[in-house]
């Protein structure tokens, strides 16, 4: 008979940490969760569900009717309902949750200290699914009034006239294409020259072309010298000065409002990750095995805590391959091929190889291309822009990457993901029937493309 309180111990409750306490439920396991905050974790109160909704509450607005403040309570609502259906998942499941701060005592005790009270639990597995939090350079004052991160974003309590983004990785390009969407001036900057280097470049090409056609106006690879808040005009409390060095020049641009989106770091400090023999490398990361194990065995760790591809979707495998090796020794197996969605207006989705990868490692390949222009539901929803683009090997005929940009992109790779996985031929979409119209049509007219030119 077991000496611990419990089988699992669960530190965090976003994707990865629900994911790995419902697993170890259905396994018949004893779990509890640990959350300091709300159910969910950043990902549903912060991250991935806010920016998310907050995107589609901006498309469905009619023109016109776009109010930044209307879109940000719609996106409350949202957060609120996801959070009940968290809560009766896991009540459904039979696991306890506690709130409150887990640190821990030893390498199978928690502590969870809460309103100056301390109570202790043990389990024979822990898993860590912390999260990370955005990281606050020093040089910016993040006031929550003109200067924000991606946390405090949604607790603006005015509409900004401009706005200042600074950094063009995923998380500051998604915003910059939001905030425009509403009617904000957005300026999107970068030390950078280029953006989303991990994304194909000509899909990138065309999400600047968008961008700038929304009235986003690039400040990519000028030096930033300074963000300085200062007495506002017209009305306003405050703005900020931002100073730029343009083609030689020491430029001062003036800004509502602040967006900070310089990387994120994991969430270690009140964990006590010494007293398990645990320590977290300089960006906040903990170092797994393949199948998520810390340095100490009976400890595992999921999610963004453990670095890339820090998603929600890939938490939640990480978690549920973490609970099924603890208790069923199962091999953690991560597939090989997953998809990236970037949920820009509009939006990206990739899986597999990108033209750059191919050509660094020697793979000789053909390119099938279809623009949303020349199908009839891309014609209907006026999705000018859009296009799907097959990676085709040439010997194989294999296909081994797909790149979409455009409406629907997220829900659109998906095809070609299960494609990849069973192996299919570029000739499988031409010999196949797809509904007319629709915008999955891109496939077969994208795989004659490509099969011509083999």
């Amino acid at each position: 008979m077991s000496s611990f309180e419990f089988d699992l111990i669960v530190i965090g409750s976003g994707p990865g940490g629900q994911r790995a306490a419902v697993q170890a439920a259905k396994l018949g396991k004893k779990v509890l969760v640990i959350e300091k905050d709300k159910l969910g974790g950043s990902c549903l109160q912060l991250g991935t569900i806010p920016s998310k909704a907050l995107r589609e509450s901006a498309l469905m607005a009619k023109p016109g009717e776009l109010s930044l403040m209307g879109v940000m309570e719609r996106t409350k609502r949202i957060i609120n309902e996801e959070r009940h259906i968290i809560e009766n998942q896991l009540d459904r499941n039979r696991i306890q949750v506690v709130e409150g701060t887990g640190s821990f005592h030893d390498a199978n005790t928690v502590i969870v200290e809460n309103d100056g009270t301390a109570t202790r639990y043990t389990a024979r597995i822990i898993v860590i699914a912390t999260g990370t939090r955005p990281r606050r350079p020093k040089e910016f004052d993040f006031d929550g009034f003109t200067i924000f991160d991606s946390d405090t974003i949604l607790e603006m309590k005015f509409q900004p006239r401009t706005l200042l983004v600074i950094g063009a990785g995923v998380i500051g390009v998604e915003y910059a294409s939001i905030f425009a969407r509403t009617g904000v001036r957005v300026t999107l900057h970068d030390t950078r020259p280029e953006l989303l280097k991990s994304i194909d470049q000509e899909v990138v090409s065309s999400l600047l072309k968008q961008l700038k056609a929304s009235g986003v106006s690039m400040r990519l690879g000028n030096p930033l010298h300074s963000v300085q808040t200062v007495p506002g005009e017209t009305g306003r409390a405050w703005r900020t000065d931002a100073t730029f060095t343009i083609d030689d020049e020491v430029v001062i641009e003036k800004f509502d409002a602040v967006l900070v989106c310089q990387g994120r770091t994991g969430n270690f400090e009140k964990l006590k990750l010494s007293n398990a023999n645990l320590v977290a490398d300089e960006r906040g990361s903990l170092a797994v095995n393949r199948n998520y194990q810390t340095a100490v065995p009976n400890i595992y760790a999921v999610g963004d805590i453990i670095g890339a591809p820090a998603l929600a979707a890939s938490s939640a495998e990480q978690g549920r391959l973490a609970a099924l090796h603890a208790f069923e020794n199962l091999p953690a197996e991560f597939p090989d091929t997953f998809p990236y969605g970037i949920y820009t207006i509009p939006e990206i989705s990739t899986v597999g190889m990108q033209e750059e990868e191919c050509k660094s490692k020697g793979i000789h390949y053909v390119v099938g291309k279809a623009s949303y222009a020349e199908l009839a539901r891309g014609k209907m929803i006026e999705d000018e822009f859009g296009f799907l683009k097959l990676l085709v090997h040439a010997k194989t005929r294999r296909i081994i990457g797909v790149h979409v940009i455009g409406t629907g992109a997220t829900e659109l790779v998906h095809i070609g993901q299960v494609a990849m996985a069973f192996g299919a031929q570029v000739d499988f979409f031409v010999d196949n029937v797809f509904n007319y119209p629709t915008l999955a049509e891109a496939y077969k007219v994208a795989a004659y493309a490509a099969r011509n030119k083999l």
